[in-house]
């Protein structure tokens, strides 16, 4: 550390101003520094005055340049001189200013002395905070605009980001104006300090260590503050979160990022993660806030203890006891327990992991990958891949765990900022280890869906199977475009294909326990399995098997999705396709995974000492047999409910006819994606692209690219001139490969005109909201052509 000697540098300059000759600066140096032990010394926050102020190089070497008197007139000269005298009147011989007391040409320095910043005002003995821009001998109480109008109505000194630690970190504060009068001190005026800054009068009184505030509400401190730099909005945070990290000027917004990757790696804070969006955030990116700004708001958000989370999260979410009736679910859970707390069930991985999940919370890592953590979440219903995660945080005085949802693409996870239009399932929540994407680049458009599960998986294999009308063009990679307009879960089609999988799977275990019931061999043991294995498929077929509930009021509204692989594209469209891609089945998942361990624990009945307190199988085989009795009744008040919805709720009642659906088959994939992006209706058709297509950087397919997604977004011809893209510099294997894919869009847009000729005489009336969005769009887009 770098102290000025405050005898030395006032007599200094006493000498300067009675115009005698001052000797080399070497002999009594004005700055000393300080290694291991440092002397008590007073400090100086301020707002820096650009090109006014007085560096390292002005202090040591002032005296022998000729242009002294002029640094010496200037605020910043005069800023350090005074506040100098009033450390030498409190009594203090060594005094630090951060603009003359850190060279900032050695980067090596400079990045020392910002990660010790705090530490540095922390351990003075005594701060002078001087706001330039006070002109009466009082502390300002109320916002004045007219005064302060670059600042909120508050000295300019509370807007800059490097006072906030300036402000926190010191024991004792005192505020001076213009005239270096003092007008107040951190301490009296705390209440005062708090309304301007947020920033708690415990914390100013006592320090950082007695509150312990959250990440989330020392961010919305700084939320409001500026720098010169934008790299030192994170830096001027370091201290205040006790993190430490090279200085990297030139990278941007990536230091605030990379401030956040430093707390978690020291922190299991998650109020890291309760950042708000604002209209400007895009609708899905990265699970870090790029900004400080976004963590507005975030003042009362505090941690929460692992105890105080999980029981917390009761209130947030049910225990899963919805799914079956109350009077039934008493003795099953009873039974369950007393059958799974035996000797055997001692070394369940599913228990080991509710005991660790019910004790601490999960730390999270950083990879190259990605942020890594388990976290509880739940699923939305009708809501494709849109999870509902719990951090270990809440609102201070609030009684429920703050929720973000999230949203899988390719082996990661995104922050999702749109409405989601329901409530998410009810249930017990699921741990899950996620990989969560921290950068907001290659962040998903929340439009294509390349990890099908469930309804929509199995659509994708039909689609994939059917045979389409093939095209004229090259036939290079053969893949089918299905345009599917659905306004109905498929009750028929996903039964016999849920039903063919599963019986599939049982028929090998079926096989073996015959095998054993011929030869009269643990036949107990063999008749308990052919039931277990019979519920056991049933069970998965009504936990596949939709059972959709078109909602009315809290509907989203209607989208398009594109499920996509190596063979095929299905363009989903029509008011039931969100809930066709997470489609509600009959039994939930949640009930499927309890009705699976009382299968198991029935099947191991056998193996328990004293037969787990049954005398005879009789009881057993009563409880297998009731089994589906139990969920048909415990679904009943379910159906009941739907089926009473307006319109029919039921999708096979509500409409038995066939979905409407036309599939293409294209020779390229290329021609089949601009097909698709032709017809999709979204403002993110770049970001699709850049999904359904891999990404290639050589030149010809930047051109390829910009002038057809020009063409697209602008509703522009598709007769491509070469002059349209040969600016003279392609090589002719470059002119080759653009010839090659400006045909392919060619072949896509005639596929285009042939739907559009086909399809609207099937148009709806104009004052059809459909029609206006999927009709009158294209004639438009046709007519313009």
């Amino acid at each position: 550390m770098r102290l000025i000697d405050v005898d030395v540098f006032l007599a200094r300059e006493t000498k300067m101003q009675n115009g005698e000759v001052v000797g080399g600066d070497s002999t009594t140096p004005v700055l000393n520094d300080f290694h291991g032990t440092v002397p008590k010394y007073a400090i100086l926050s301020h707002r820096w005055v650009d090109n006014d102020e007085v560096d390292y190089r002005e202090m040591t070497k002032l005296a022998k340049m000729e242009n002294r008197d002029k640094i010496r007139g200037r605020s910043g000269y005069q800023k350090v001189l005074k506040s100098c005298q009033q450390a030498k009147n409190d009594g203090f011989k060594w005094y630090w200013v951060d603009t003359c007391c850190i060279d900032k040409r050695n980067s090596s320095e400079l990045s020392e002395a910002i990660n010790s910043m705090f530490l540095w005002y922390e351990s003075s003995q005594k701060c002078y905070a001087y706001l330039h821009d006070v002109a009466v001998a009082v502390f300002p109480t109320t916002p004045d605009a007219k005064m302060y109008p670059r600042s909120k109505g508050w000295p300019e000194w509370f807007s800059r980001g490097w006072t906030l630690q300036e402000l926190i970190a010191p024991t004792d504060l005192q505020f001076f104006n213009k005239d270096w009068e003092p007008i107040g001190d951190k301490r009296n005026i705390a209440s005062t300090l708090e309304e301007i800054t947020r920033v708690p009068s415990q914390v100013l009184e006592d320090g950082l260590t007695s509150y312990r505030p959250s990440v989330a509400q020392v961010m919305s401190w700084a939320a409001d503050r500026r720098t010169t730099r934008v790299e030192d909005r994170a830096y001027s945070l370091l201290g205040l979160l006790d993190v430490n990290m090279p200085m990297l000027y030139g990278e941007g917004k990536k230091a605030f990022l990379r401030l956040q990757e430093e707390v978690i790696r020291k922190s299991n804070d998650q109020t890291i993660f309760a950042w708000n969006p604002t209209e400007e955030t895009l609708q899905t990116c990265g699970v870090l806030a790029d900004d400080p700004s976004l963590f507005r708001g975030c003042h009362d958000i505090i941690q929460m203890e692992s105890r105080e989370f999980y029981s917390k999260l009761s209130d947030l979410w049910s225990d899963g006891t919805e799914g079956i009736p109350k009077l039934l679910a008493g003795p099953v859970y009873f039974y369950l327990f007393l059958l799974t707390f035996r000797e055997w069930a001692i070394n369940m991985q599913v228990f080991r992991e509710w005991a660790i999940n019910m004790q601490v919370l999960h730390a999270a890592t950083i990879t190259n990958l990605g942020i890594q953590v388990r976290l509880p979440l739940r699923r939305y219903p009708g809501c494709p891949r849109v999870l509902q995660v719990a951090l270990a945080c809440s609102r201070e005085g609030g009684s429920r765990p703050i929720t973000i949802d999230i949203i899988p693409w390719r082996s990661k996870y995104y922050r999702y900022i749109g409405e989601v239009g329901c409530e998410p399932l009810q249930g017990p929540y699921q741990h899950s280890q996620l990989n969560l994407a921290y950068e907001p680049t290659s962040a998903p458009s929340g439009v294509v869906i390349e990890d099908t599960v469930g309804l929509a998986a199995l659509l994708l294999a039909a689609c994939t199977a059917k045979t389409g009308i093939e095209m004229a063009g090259k036939n290079t990679e053969l893949i089918g475009v299905t345009i599917f307009e659905v306004h109905h879960t498929l009750i028929k089609q996903f039964l016999s294909s849920a039903l063919a999988i599963s019986l599939s799977r049982a028929c090998p275990a079926v096989a073996v326990a015959s095998i054993f019931l011929a030869w009269d061999v643990w036949s107990g043991f063999m008749w308990t399995s052919l039931e277990v294995i019979f519920l056991w498929t049933l069970f998965n077929i009504l936990a596949t098997v939709p059972f959709a509930d078109i909602r009315t009021e809290v509907a989203p509204p209607i989208r398009e999705y594109i499920l996509s692989s190596d063979r095929e594209i299905v363009l989903l469209r029509g008011p039931a396709a969100t809930s066709f891609t997470q489609g509600e089945p009959f039994i939930p998942i949640h009930i499927l995974w309890h009705l699976r361990l009382l299968l198991v624990c029935l099947l191991m009945y056998d193996f328990l000492p004293g037969n787990g307190g049954l005398e005879s199988t009789t009881a057993k085989h009563m409880i297998l047999l009731s089994l589906p009795a139990i969920v048909a009744f415990a679904y009943f008040p379910l159906l009941a409910d739907v089926l009473g919805k307006p319109p029919f709720g039921f999708a096979l009642i509500q409409h038995p006819h066939q979905p409407k659906h036309t599939k293409y088959m294209f020779g390229t994939r290329t021609s089949g994606v601009v097909f698709a992006l032709l017809l999709l209706q979204t403002e993110k058709v770049e970001q699709v692209m850049n999904e359904l297509l891999p990404t290639l950087n050589s030149k010809a397919w930047r051109k390829w690219k910009t002038t057809l997604l020009d063409r697209i977004k602008c509703r522009g011809h598709f007769d491509f001139d070469p002059s349209d893209w040969d600016d003279g510099t392609c090589t002719d294997r470059e002119k080759e490969a653009l010839i090659r894919l400006f045909e392919d869009g060619r072949d896509a847009y005639r596929t285009f005109e042939r739907y559009l000729a086909e399809s609207a005489p099937e148009h709806p009336p104009v004052d059809d909201p459909h029609h206006i969005r999927h009709g009158i769009h294209h004639r438009t887009f046709l007519t313009s052509v």
